[in-house]
């Protein structure tokens, strides 16, 4: 598992980071876009070992 860092959309005019751990980089935006709706994941990275 690897840790991503996702840009998530709040709202119209808020915006937030949050951590998670997923195997892969698809794997890591469909949680974001699980836990947060569908378009509202606007980036992710995935953090160094």
């Amino acid at each position: 598992m690897k840790q991503y860092k996702l840009w998530i959309r709040l709202n119209q005019i808020r915006t937030t980071y949050t951590m998670l751990f997923a195997s892969n980089d698809l794997e890591a935006k469909a949680l974001g876009e699980a836990q947060f709706g569908i378009g509202n994941v606007l980036g992710y990275w995935r953090m160094t070992d």
